[in-house]
């Protein structure tokens, strides 16, 4: 496994990060069962993964739950990184709202370190800016947990350039996540050298578009969960079946070079600047194997244009 600073901190994070929002289970995703999630768990660290992302919106506090249970026996040799910001009021998709008010990030970080059975969390990000909230706020309590001991580090997660500005005025964080892979590309321009300018290192969610990139959805896929009701990424309509063309074309460059179309695309993510690490959903251990295919290569000249050819920035 290789392993990278995450921006100007003391971290040293595993280029491919286990991403811990399918194995939360409902109401976003199912899973293949709490026994294959704990399995790929324990997988991922045998095979140098030290890079675990949760939040307590999975699966309404399961997915922290289960790290909690998996890396309690390992916790020193793993970083975790946990969220908050958003609340909800029932277990139901439409329940939850966002509050980075001082109140509820005190009160969340309880919960999660209760959840993930620890005493500090070692990377904690605000999941999506609360517009209702003055950034001042929101950093001083992040600040304050830090000093209290309870987190390591803080990061931010969906914010504009702008927001991350503001936010940086009223306390010094060290990691972006933003969805970034080869559909969705459009921090490149702005956001991507103001990071690499202030020492954010960037987390990189929906590697593989929410399992699009892998080859395994057509035209005629249809979405019934999460992806139907436009949060993010692109699941339907004419976008999406162009998309799917693109895809065909990656799945047709990967196979050519030995390879499948997921290892390409989390290969290309992991060969961008300030990108730390590639997080990556599994919902077993078998899928570990694939994943850790991604690093240590680069592909030939040609492909690599081709790939920059058909998936260029719009």
């Amino acid at each position: 496994m290789e392993y990278r600073k995450l921006g100007d901190s003391d971290l040293e994070v595993s280029a491919i990060g286990f991403g811990a929002w399918g194995i939360g289970g409902a109401p976003f995703w199912k899973t293949e069962g709490d026994p294959a999630s704990m399995k790929a768990l324990r997988k991922a660290v045998d095979a140098g993964i030290n890079f675990f992302d949760t939040a307590p919106v999975y699966g309404f506090g399961h997915s922290e739950e289960l790290l909690g249970k998996a890396l309690k026996p390992v916790r020193d040799r793993v970083i975790l990184a946990s969220k908050c910001g958003l609340r909800w009021s029932r277990k139901a998709l439409g329940a939850i709202t966002k509050n980075a008010s001082r109140a509820s990030i005190e009160e969340e970080v309880e919960g999660s370190l209760q959840r993930l059975g620890t005493d500090r969390i070692d990377l904690y990000q605000v999941h999506w800016p609360d517009v209702n909230t003055p950034q001042q706020e929101t950093m001083e309590a992040l600040l304050g947990l830090q000093r209290k001991g309870k987190i390591r580090h803080f990061g931010v997660s969906n914010y504009s350039l702008e927001q991350m500005k503001d936010a940086m005025q009223n306390g010094r964080f060290i990691a972006l996540q933003p969805e970034y892979n080869l559909l969705s590309r459009g921090i490149e321009a702005e956001v991507v050298p103001w990071c690499l300018e202030n020492g954010i290192g960037i987390v990189a969610y929906s590697s593989l578009a929410s399992g699009v990139l892998t080859g395994k959805y057509g035209k005629a896929t249809r979405f019934t969960d999460w992806r139907s009701k436009g949060i993010i990424g692109t699941f339907q309509g004419e976008a999406y079946e162009r998309n799917i063309d693109k895809v065909e074309r990656l799945a047709a460059l990967a196979k050519a070079s030995g390879r499948t179309a997921a290892q390409v695309a989390v290969n290309w993510v992991l060969r961008q600047p300030a990108v730390a690490t590639a997080l990556v959903g599994v919902k077993n251990a078998r899928q570990i194997e694939e994943n850790l295919s991604a690093v240590g290569w680069a592909p030939a000249p040609d492909v690599d244009a081709r790939l920059n050819e058909v998936f260029a920035r719009k």
